[in-house]
């Protein structure tokens, strides 16, 4: 036993002696030339080693490196692939013994990463990616997972510290150039199943398009033992963009959340909960996405307040150049597809989103939400608007696009709506006034506009109070009649260019195939009170309508002759043209044949007694008496 006790206590004494004389007489450094030439016969790379090679052995084992870098391709314009000014790893002696790793801290400063592809398509690495052996792949997906977990179970990383790396791509065939620099990354000590502090920073530089984004992230990750599941908690990402596609040049994003992301199975991502600072807008709530493979959604999210506005694309320029083009090579815009028909069918989304204050197209609202399911195909959506120009909105819409042609459904209800400011901040301008409610049930088919004009069917009805229709001169019309009806047909040229003040207007309208069809328009005023009928075609846009007018007071200012006649007078007004340039003019044969009638009827009557005295005088007999009675 002695025996046995001078030769263990031998070894170890030479082990001793190995570990601490090693680094001594072992220069890393003298072996530079066969690593290169090593490197250089499995690449064909040159790899350069301008700094010096370390070598630690007890109580870690230990290399590091300063200042290396590997060629590029040929025939790629950077010259380095790859550079490192410093890197270092270490690895505790003793645990090794008993199957158990322990990493110092990953050090990893200055590289420099160049990846390229020209313009055949082509990468700088294709030269080193060595084909995959099938009769390695033996082992299940499933053994492997498990080996790796296991394996990594067992190892146990200081941390990984990457400083100042800089990553490059170059994209020949496309023209594309983008850039990561600035890389910061800090980590805390990697223990599966603990959470493990993150500080990451870097910079993206894209040159097509022009934009720069700067992002700082950190928080606690959890990783589980099988590492299909992150856990990030109190995870804080912070975004610093500005470019030409950034709305308004620029934007700051600040977002905080706790993400889970589960890749067993279909795979889940959680954020609950999660809260987006953009602007100064603050977007808070929850989402989820399950199955990746068929992503169902759910979300359940509000927004304080939003210009979506400061986010659109400024197209005015684009549009009146689309105009000013008629040349026929590209399409009017209202014959593109509007339905991404196959990307509904796709969607399984169930969410709510609400908006406290919201500024869209020019419209004010607040209190305003929208609920979204969309499964099989169909997409079916509930608005709604509490407060919205003094009034209110409700509405559902359903997409259908389950055949190749969509079909779309939409309800809605708008209810004392102040229409004048409302129109102003659609359009620019308003040619009605009042209070509005209206109620619509219309469906269509189609994926472009002329399609939906064409198809649509449906109800609508509306009723406006206490306003006003500009360019509607009721009060010129009057005169112009009661002038034609003395026999003024001059009084016709002038033009009214005021408005028609009424107490109520309403109706009601049938769409048949975008034929809108009116029979019931009343306005009722103290002036005037006016009834309509025609129709208006959605698609070729043309008018055919007739107004009649009939005063209930003389006008301020006017002669009070014949005021009887002309109180109870009705004036036919024709409504033709088109919507943008409508035509209204009275209708004076109409009114001709309704004043005259009297007249026409004595004259007639007139001309036949001197036509009966004249054939009496003449004729005689049965021929005299055919020729009368034609007359």
């Amino acid at each position: 036993m002695r025996t046995l006790f001078k030769v263990f206590g031998g070894l170890v004494l030479l082990l001793v002696a190995v570990i601490i004389i090693a680094p001594m007489v072992i220069n890393p450094n003298d072996y530079r030339e066969e690593i290169q030439a090593v490197v250089k016969d499995k690449t064909g790379r040159d790899l350069s080693i301008n700094g010096d090679l370390s070598l630690s052995v007890f109580p870690w084992v230990g290399i590091g490196i300063n200042d290396v870098s590997l060629s590029n391709a040929a025939g790629f314009k950077a010259e380095h692939f790859a550079q490192i000014k410093e890197a270092n790893v270490k690895v505790r002696l003793l645990p090794l013994l008993s199957q158990q790793v322990e990493v110092s801290t990953v050090v990893l400063n200055g590289m420099r990463l160049n990846l390229a592809k020209n313009k055949a398509g082509k990468t700088n690495w294709d030269d080193m990616v060595q084909p995959s052996d099938e009769s390695s792949k033996k082992t299940s997906t499933t053994e492997t997972d498990k080996g790796s977990g296991a394996a990594l179970g067992a190892i146990a990383i200081g941390g990984l510290q990457v400083v100042d790396a800089n990553i490059a791509w170059d994209d020949a065939s496309k023209g594309e150039k983008y850039s990561l620099v600035d890389l910061d990354l800090t980590t805390d000590a990697l223990s599966l199943g603990n959470p493990m502090g993150i500080d990451l920073a870097f910079t993206v530089d894209s040159s097509k398009p022009k934009a720069t984004v700067r992002l700082k992230l950190n928080g606690d990750l959890v990783i589980n033992s099988a590492l299909n599941k992150f856990d990030f908690q109190g995870l804080s990402l912070a975004i610093d963009a500005a470019g030409e596609p950034i709305p308004n040049g620029a934007m700051r994003i600040d977002i905080t959340s706790h993400l889970v992301a589960d890749l067993a199975g279909s795979g889940s991502l959680t954020l609950n909960p999660v809260t987006i600072k953009f602007d100064d807008s603050t977007l808070s709530g929850n989402a989820s996405v399950n199955n990746f493979d068929k992503p169902a959604v759910a979300f359940d999210l509000a927004v304080d307040k939003i210009n979506v506005d400061s986010y659109l694309p400024k197209t005015a320029a684009n549009d009146s150049e689309v105009t000013s083009d008629r040349s026929g090579a590209v399409p009017p815009p209202a014959a593109a597809a509007l339905i991404p028909v196959q990307t509904i069918r796709d969607l399984n989304i169930n969410g709510l989103f609400k908006v406290q204050s919201l500024i869209v197209n020019g419209l004010t609202a607040q209190e305003a939400s929208v609920k979204i399911v969309a499964k099989n195909g169909v997409l079916n959506s509930e608005q709604s608007v509490k407060k919205f120009y003094n009034g209110s909105y409700e509405g559902k819409t359903t997409v259908d696009a389950r055949q190749n042609t969509p079909r779309i459904i939409v309800k809605e209800q708008a209810t004392g709506i102040n229409i004048e400011p409302l129109m102003i901040d659609l359009m620019g301008e308003s040619k009605v006034s009042g209070v509005a409610n209206i109620n619509a049930d219309l469906t269509t088919r189609g994926n472009t506009v002329p399609a939906f004009k064409s198809a649509l069917n449906g109800t609508a009805k509306f009723s406006f109070e206490d306003g006003t229709v500009k360019g509607i001169d009721v009060a010129a019309l009057i005169k112009q009649g009661e002038a034609v009806f003395k026999g003024d047909v001059s009084a016709l040229a002038a033009q009214g260019t005021g408005e028609t003040a009424f107490a109520n207007m309403s109706g009601s309208a049938q769409i048949t195939n975008g034929l809108v069809k009116n029979q019931d328009l009343l306005v009722t005023s103290p002036l005037i009170n006016i009834k309509g009928e025609g129709t208006a075609h959605l698609v070729s846009e043309k008018l055919d309508y007739q107004l009649t007018v009939q005063r209930t007071k003389a006008l301020s200012g006017e002669e009070r002759v014949d005021s009887k006649d002309l109180k109870n007078m009705l004036i036919p007004v024709n409504v033709t043209g088109t919507f943008a340039k409508p035509s209204i003019q009275v209708d004076v044969k109409a009114i001709v044949l309704a004043t005259q009638k009297e007249k026409i009827e004595e004259k007639k009557t007139e001309l036949k007694e001197k036509l009966d005295e004249k054939i009496g005088e003449k004729l005689k007999g049965p021929a005299g008496d055919l020729l009368k009675s034609l007359f």
